[in-house]
């Protein structure tokens, strides 16, 4: 696998026992493809900057403020306390990072009782200490997940993963995959796939989801048509309104057409699709797993134009 530019576990996860290798891009191109969109890819980096330039085109969370050695500064007039006192669920993150790292979601059990990540309980005063322990994080608006999202697991946020590539031949942007990401009692909060969140995937046309993958980690592929923890029955559901998310989409690409790809992570929120992130260099893992990029010809131009493969 290491000859072929592939890490040891996509021989499992991508059933290359079963599959031709070169159809699928591999973690070698993959690291290449990561100056694709230079200069540009601060806009995707920096969470701060995304904020502000994708805000123009899709919504994305409120930022309330960011924390650099230790002290808070507001976005408006509102102090840390203010927004403390005001909000009942927050969250709070590193501005550069992925993978669910650096991230933390504050909920207010009551005025001197928080609770991060669904795990460690803090007092008032242990909160802004661990306040004073950050540095380049921001403080932003909790998405709330819809039905449809709350359904697929009620105990993380369940994220959309959407890659969008701008055709070179016409200079639009175009759809090139899409996955649901869904929560697991081991991933919780969050729908990380290297945490063991299941991936499925999403139908263009459709959107119809597949049956679930995650990460392996035993030699054997498996795949999961029901949620392992609730019994849910993934396999067949439809993402609610999946023709005016496309539209959204497409549109948010094409005002962004110097970000030759990107990785969309969204919320289907109460209030409509929300963009909580973009990734310049989107794993593939998550959706090869279910069929390989390079069997799509747009796809397959897209990467040789840009000299990846």
């Amino acid at each position: 696998m290491w000859r072929k530019g592939f890490l040891a576990e996509k021989y499992t996860l991508y059933q290359l026992d079963k599959h031709d290798y070169r159809e699928y891009l591999s973690d070698y191109h993959t690291s290449m493809a990561r100056w694709i969109n230079e200069p540009f890819n601060e806009i995707l980096t920096n969470k701060l900057i995304f904020s502000e330039c994708v805000g123009k085109y899709i919504k994305v969370p409120k930022t309330y403020g960011i924390f650099v050695n230790g002290c808070f500064s507001s976005s408006d007039s509102q102090s840390l306390k203010v927004l403390v006192d005001t909000l009942d669920i927050f969250v709070v993150k590193v501005v550069s990072g992925g993978g669910g790292k650096g991230v933390h979601i504050v909920k207010k059990e009551n005025n001197d009782q928080f609770i991060l990540n669904n795990k460690t309980n803090y007092s008032a005063s242990e909160l802004y200490n661990f306040f004073k322990t950050l540095n380049n994080y921001l403080l932003t608006e909790y998405i709330e997940p819809g039905e449809f999202s709350k359904s697929l697991n009620d105990s993380s946020v369940n994220t959309m993963r959407v890659i969008t590539l701008i055709d070179p031949s016409t200079n639009k942007a175009f759809i090139a995959r899409a996955v649901q990401r869904i929560g697991v009692a081991a991933s919780a909060p969050q729908d990380n796939f290297t945490k063991g969140g299941l991936s499925a995937a999403i139908n263009l046309e459709t959107g119809q989801i597949s049956d679930c993958t995650r990460h392996p980690k035993t030699k054997t592929h498996i795949r999961y048509t029901h949620h392992p923890d609730t019994n849910l029955k993934i396999e067949g559901l439809t993402i609610p309104n999946w023709d005016k998310i496309k539209e959204q989409v497409l549109h948010a690409a094409n005002s962004l057409p110097m970000l030759k790809v990107i990785g969309w992570d969204f919320v289907i929120s109460t209030n409509g699709l929300v963009a909580i992130e973009g990734n310049h260099h989107p794993d593939p893992d998550v959706l090869q797993g279910h069929e390989p990029l390079l069997t799509d010809e747009r796809i397959k131009t897209f990467y040789k134009f840009h000299k990846i493969i």
